[in-house]
């Protein structure tokens, strides 16, 4: 009792002498995520990519250390412009006690209702409350030699803070297509979703996402559900991709020292497998179907032995059970070996199914990012898939970037003894979204001429087995893109693109719209994401 009172004393005496809250920016807000790497990309700031989302306290931070006066000097007109856009939708975190607008004559509290700078938000704030409601609504349409398709969304998204150290949000999409975009069966990078299918092949689905997060001077702790990735890619991830329905999860973050960071994530996986003893028909006639339980649990550890250079290892293990096993609690267990105190070594690991991973990055050179990582699934070595890349910035001409990738999945990096303890939910794999089995090349060109407006051209070639040998093709996609998006203010841009795909082999991979080969134009708008 003593030491658990001297912990919950240092733990509130370290709360109480900081102020740090978090919330985590969408990782659909891909215009941000693309600045804060060419700032990392030319040695402005410097960041830890290997996993996100990042909180909007750790984006305010570096958009404030890139506009020092001395690093200020070092961006272009353009990057001078976008940086002073950004720092506007920030600036809550920028500044916890912002001077309030107004004042309220029925209390002693200041407060202010509104942020003159973004017309889409309302903002509430006081001296222990912080509240911004922001509407969401988007809508995506494709037309080719095989008809149309469409995406719409719409919904709304709230975040704010409470104190000195707690963040909160929450976010709710209503979604529609009227011919399925994706699937668990579908080889593309669309957000997965769990269909109300209607007539025609049309859709209905609905996207809740949101959590409580507490943070302190070296660490933070989380409970969301939401989308997550690690690795480090420009072209989707192998270790965890994000690409499932979000999933509710436990997260512990701790830094307590410059060069190590420690993640640990406990998640709760949907496994869409019927328990056919727990299942049972009502008198009415209806039935009663419960699903196998399904746990996730994954730790790593980055090391930054220079500036510019993160050495990141972990692991991960799915598994089936009654209960969350407790053992998993455990931020820094090695879970391949824990099997055998299981008892799991006499039969074949069947309970649960793990993985280890690699990740290296570096900004040692100026403009240039290079990255690798290495995923393995059952300490296999035909479980092995890795992904090489880099990304140069600002390549002798201002406000360019050239990016380049290669991935390969060996013929079992995702496969699985058992539909209960695959690397799954809701069907979706958490790794590639190639799955095994393949290949991909990914290459793109980024023109930013000024602030908001950006051109990208893009090439891909993928392709997916059957069985376990590329050699016997199930799937080929080749792909020329071309897009031109403008955010016209915070959180709000508009898109057109023309595609040119040529796609071969199982219909199953592929929406309709996009099978054979096409050429598509694509336009859209996005407000809130």
């Amino acid at each position: 009792m003593k030491r658990l009172f001297l912990i919950i004393s240092l733990i509130t005496l370290i709360t109480s002498i900081t102020r740090s809250q978090i919330v985590y920016q969408d990782l659909t807000n891909t215009n941000i995520y693309d600045f804060i790497d060419e700032l990392a990309n030319n040695k402005i700031i410097g960041i830890t990519s290997v996993i996100k989302p990042y909180p909007r306290e750790i984006i305010a931070q570096k958009l404030q250390e890139a506009s020092s006066p001395e690093n200020r000097a070092k961006l272009s007109k353009r990057q001078q412009k976008e940086l002073d856009f950004y720092l506007r939708d920030f600036k809550l975190e920028l500044n916890p006690t912002l001077a309030y607008i107004t004042k309220n004559s029925f209390s002693k509290k200041k407060e202010y209702f509104r942020l003159p700078f973004n017309p889409l938000e309302f903002v509430y704030k006081d001296s222990i409350f912080t509240f911004v409601l922001r509407p969401v609504f988007g809508v995506s349409y494709v037309r080719n030699e095989n008809g149309s398709a469409y995406h719409r969304w719409n919904g709304a998204e709230v975040f704010g803070y409470v104190g000195k150290h707690f963040g909160w949000y929450a976010s709710l999409r209503d979604n529609h297509e009227n011919h399925l975009l994706t699937g668990p069966q579908m080889l593309n990078q669309e957000e997965g979703a769990v269909w109300k299918p209607y007539p025609e092949g049309a859709g209905d689905y609905s996207e809740m996402r949101g959590g409580l997060t507490w943070k302190w001077k070296w660490g933070d702790l989380a409970f969301v559900k939401d989308h997550f990735t690690w690795g480090d890619n420009y072209h989707g991830s192998n270790i965890m991709s994000g690409r499932t329905p979000s999933i509710p999860y436990l997260q512990y973050h701790m830094k307590p020292i410059k060069w190590l960071e420690f993640t640990w994530v406990q998640a709760w996986l949907v496994s869409e497998v019927p328990d056919t003893t727990k299942t049972y028909t009502l008198p009415t006639g209806a039935k009663r179907i419960t699903y196998f339980n399904k746990y996730y649990a994954s730790s790593m550890f980055t090391f930054k032995p220079v500036s510019g250079l993160d050495l990141s290892i972990g692991n991960s293990v799915v598994y089936c059970a009654g209960y969350m096993n407790p053992a998993y609690i455990s931020p820094f267990l090695f879970y391949f070996k824990y099997g055998y105190a299981e008892g799991d070594g006499k039969s074949g690991f069947y309970g649960k199914e793990v993985q280890t991973f690699i990740n290296i990055s570096t900004r040692n050179i100026k403009h240039l990012h290079l990255y690798a990582d290495v995923f393995v699934n059952q300490a296999s070595i035909e479980g092995i898939s890795y992904k090489l890349g880099f990304r140069l910035t600002d390549p002798g001409l201002r406000n360019l970037s050239l990016t380049g990738e290669y991935t390969r999945n060996n013929g079992k990096s995702y496969t699985s003894a058992l539909p209960t303890t695959s690397y799954e939910s809701n069907q979706y794999g958490l790794g590639s979204y190639l799955k095994e089995n393949s290949m991909e090349i990914y290459a793109a060109l980024c023109w930013k001429p000024i602030r908001g407006l950006r051109f990208d051209a893009s090439y891909l070639f993928a392709k997916h087995g059957e069985g376990t040998t590329l050699s016997a093709l199930d799937y080929k996609d080749q792909e020329i893109s071309v897009q031109a998006k403008y955010e016209v203010i915070n959180n709000a841009y508009v898109f057109v693109e023309y595609l040119r795909r040529q796609v071969e082999g199982d219909v199953r991979y592929i929406p309709a719209v996009y099978f054979g080969n096409t050429n598509s134009l694509v336009a859209g708008i996005n407000i809130g994401f």
